[in-house]
C-alpha cells in the first residue's frame, strides 16, 4: 500500500478537524493546500474515512513490528535485532525512527543496564519536553506581547519601545476603498506603474495579469463606478476572460466564500510542494474557482497556470510577467504582448528588469537565473550554479550585477559575460526565500525559513549581520527607500522583515539591531512596504488585514479588513494610495 502526499496531508487535514484543532487545521491548510488536492470536494468521507489518520499510523506499526522481529530473527549471529516484546524501546522511538536506526539503538541500550538504560530514556524525553515548553512559552509569550482581543472595532495593542496600551484603530471602510473586480482566481501579485500614478497591474491563477487605469480623486465607491474595465493579458487560449465569460462562470459573484482555506500563493505552492510537483501531467482537468484548468500529457506544461510575479520597466513603459507555463512575457502599457521569452524548464517564481530597461532577469523552478535581452527577447545568458529551485533574484542598482537565492540554502552574485559566481554567500540553514539590494546596491539581504534574515558586503564573505529575533520563518523583505543617495537622506537607512510570526520587524542597517516591532497581525505577514518617504510601512497578512503603521512611534494608523487573505501590498509611485491583493480574487485601492 502506498500513499501520495497529498493523500497524506488530507488525513492530517481531517485528523486535526476531528481533534477539534480548528486553528491548527486552517494553518494546516493554508500551508499545505489540502483544497488543491485530486480528493473531489464533498467526498471526503468517502475518500478518507474518519480516523484514518490513527488507522493508518497503527497499521504501520503493526508492519514495523512485524519487520524488525523478523530481522531480529535473521540477525542473531549480529545479536542486533529488536526485541519481540519491545523492551527497550518507547513509542516515540517507533514512532519517529526507520527500521535500520531502531536496531542500532536497540544494539546500544542492551549493552546498558536496566538502570541506566531507563535514565538515558527519561534524559531523551526531558530534554524533549523541554524543548516542547521552551515553544510553548515562547508562543505564550508572543500572544502576551501581542494582547490582542477579537471579536471588537477595536483592538489591544502593545508596542516595543516605549509605547504602550490601548491603539485606536482608524478602520477603513468599504465605502471608501475602490474594489477591483473581474479575476477568477486568487490575485498573488500586484504593482503600480513607477511612472502614471493611477495605474495597476495584477498577476492571478486565472492566468491573466491585468492592467488597471483608476480613476483621478478619491478611491471609494464613487471612483468604482468611474472605473473603466482593464486592460487583460492572457497567458492562455483555454480560459476565456470575457466579461460574459466572468459573469457566466463565476456566477457574477467574484467573491470566494471558501477563502480561509483557499489562501495560496505560486512561492508556497513551489515550497510546500517541490518542483516536481509544480505542474500537473497527467493530462486531468480540474475546476478551480470556476474555470477549467486543463493539461496536456508529454510536454509538461499546461495551458493554464498561475501568472506568479510582474514588474514595470523603470519608465513604466513595459511590463514584465512570469507564469507557471515557465515562460516570461513583455507586454507594452495598453496591454499588447511584446514578446515571449521561452527557454526555462519550469515555473518562473521571480522576474525583474534592469535600471537601463534593456535587459530582464528571471529565477525558475528549473534552478538557473536568465538575462534577457529585452528588445528581442533573445536569451543573453543563463547562469546554472543552484542545485534547487531559484526563488528570488535582484540586480545590482544600476549594473550588469545581480543576486539569485535558492532552496538549495546558497546566494550566488553574478556578473553578466562572467562565466564564474562573483560571490557565493552561505549561511543560511534553509531554503532562502527573498533577496534584495539596498537602494544604492552597497548591501545584500537575504531572510531564510531558518528564522533569520541577513545583511551582506560584496567586502567580505561572512554576513555583517545575522538578524535573528524572529519565531517563525521569514518570508519576505523591503529596504527602505531611505539613507545617503537616495531621495530621504536624512532618514536612517532600515530593513523590514515579515514573518509567519505574525509580526514586522524594522532593523537599523549599520547596527544590524532591530528598532521596532510591530505586532497586531494574527496570522503570518505575507507582504510589507514602506512609503516613498520612508515615515511609513504597510503590512499584508492571511488575517485578511492591511495595516499602515507610523515607523518614527510605531502606532498604527490605519487598518482595512478585506475578505481574504493579502498577498501583496504596495505604495503608488507619489504615496497616494495602497493598494493589496486577496485571496477572494479581488484588489483594493485605497487612500493614504
Amino acid at each position: 500500500m502506498s500513499l501520495t502526499s497529498d493523500e497524506v496531508n488530507f488525513m492530517v487535514y481531517k485528523y486535526l478537524l476531528e481533534s477539534g484543532f480548528t486553528h491548527s487545521a486552517f494553518t494546516f491548510a493554508n500551508e499545505s493546500f489540502v483544497n488543491r488536492t485530486r480528493i473531489a470536494p464533498g467526498n471526503e468521507d468517502q475518500d478518507i474515512p474518519a480516523g484514518a489518520l490513527v488507522a493508518f499510523v497503527q497499521k504501520g506499526l503493526q508492519y514495523l513490528e512485524l519487520e524488525a522481529n523478523l530481522n531480529a530473527e535473521n540477525d542473531n549471529d549480529d545479536d542486533d535485532g529488536v526485541d519481540a516484546n519491545f523492551s527497550v524501546l518507547t513509542a516515540r522511538d517507533l514512532l519517529s525512527k526507520p527500521v535500520d536506526a531502531l536496531k542500532a539503538l536497540v544494539k546500544s541500550r542492551r549493552e546498558m543496564s536496566a538502570e541506566e538504560r531507563k535514565r538515558a530514556i527519561d534524559e531523551e524525553e526531558n530534554a524533549l519536553k523541554q524543548k516542547l515548553e521552551q515553544r510553548r512559552k515562547a508562543a505564550m509569550e508572543v500572544k502576551k506581547i501581542d494582547g490582542v482581543h477579537h471579536g471588537g472595532d477595536h483592538e489591544m495593542g502593545g508596542f516595543e519601545n516605549g509605547v504602550d496600551g490601548v491603539n485606536q484603530l482608524f478602520d477603513v471602510s468599504g465605502d471608501e476603498v475602490t474594489t477591483l473586480d473581474g479575476h477568477l482566481s486568487e490575485v498573488f501579485v500586484c504593482a503600480w506603474n513607477p511612472k502614471r500614478d493611477l495605474m495597476l497591474a495584477s498577476g492571478s491563477g486565472d492566468s491573466t495579469a491585468r492592467v488597471w487605469t483608476l480613476p483621478a480623486g478619491p478611491s471609494g465607491r464613487v471612483a468604482q463606478a468611474k472605473m473603466k474595465p482593464p486592460s487583460v493579458l492572457e497567458h492562455s487560449s483555454s480560459v476565456d476572460v470575457s466579461a460574459t465569460a466572468i459573469k457566466t462562470e463565476n456566477n457574477g459573484n467574484n467573491n470566494n466564500n471558501n477563502d480561509d482555506v483557499k489562501l495560496e500563493n505560486g512561492e508556497d505552492k513551489l515550497k510546500n510542494n517541490g518542483a516536481g510537483d509544480a505542474m500537473d501531467v497527467d493530462g486531468s482537468s480540474e475546476k478551480k474557482n470556476g474555470t477549467t484548468t486543463t493539461t496536456t500529457t508529454g510536454n509538461q506544461k499546461t495551458k493554464s497556470k498561475d501568472v506568479t510575479t510582474l514588474d514595470w520597466n523603470s519608465e513604466g513603459t513595459m511590463l514584465a510577467t512570469g507564469s507557471y507555463d515557465g515562460k516570461a512575457r513583455v507586454w507594452d502599457e495598453s496591454g499588447k504582448l511584446i514578446s515571449t521569452l521561452e527557454k526555462h524548464e519550469g515555473p518562473i517564481f521571480s522576474l525583474k528588469w534592469n535600471k537601463a530597461g534593456d535587459s530582464l532577469l528571471s529565477g525558475s523552478v528549473d534552478k538557473t537565473a536568465i538575462v534577457w535581452d529585452a528588445k528581442s527577447g533573445e536569451a543573453k545568458q543563463t547562469f546554472a550554479f543552484h542545485t534547487a529551485p531559484t526563488l528570488d533574484v535582484d540586480w545590482k542598482a544600476a549594473t550588469n550585477i545581480f543576486a539569485s537565492s535558492s532552496m538549495d540554502h546558497l546566494i550566488y552574485v553574478c556578473e553578466v559575460g562572467m562565466q564564474k559566481p562573483l560571490k557565493k554567500f552561505k549561511g543560511h540553514k534553509d531554503e532562502v526565500n527573498c533577496i534584495k539590494w539596498d537602494p544604492t546596491g552597497n548591501l545584500l539581504a537575504s531572510c531564510s525559513d531558518d528564522y533569520t534574515a541577513k545583511i551582506w558586503s560584496m567586502n567580505q564573505d561572512e554576513a555583517l549581520f545575522t538578524l535573528s529575533e524572529h519565531k517563525k520563518e521569514i518570508y519576505t523583505i523591503k529596504w527602505s527607500p531611505t539613507g545617503p543617495g537616495t531621495k530621504n537622506p536624512d532618514i536612517p537607512l532600515m530593513l523590514a522583515t515579515a514573518s509567519y510570526d505574525h509580526t514586522v520587524k524594522l532593523w537599523d542597517a549599520k547596527t544590524g539591531q532591530c528598532i521596532r516591532t510591530l505586532k497586531m497581525h494574527t496570522e503570518p505577514v505575507y507582504s510589507v512596504a514602506f512609503s516613498p518617504d520612508g515615515k511609513h510601512v504597510a503590512s499584508g497578512s492571511f488575517d485578511k488585514r492591511i495595516r499602515v503603521w507610523e515607523i518614527a512611534t510605531g502606532l498604527l494608523e490605519k487598518t482595512y479588513r478585506g475578505e481574504g487573505g493579502v498577498f501583496e501590498v504596495c505604495f503608488s509611485a507619489d504615496g497616494s494610495k495602497i493598494a493589496a491583493c486577496f485571496s477572494n480574487n479581488t484588489i483594493a485601492v485605497l487612500d493614504f
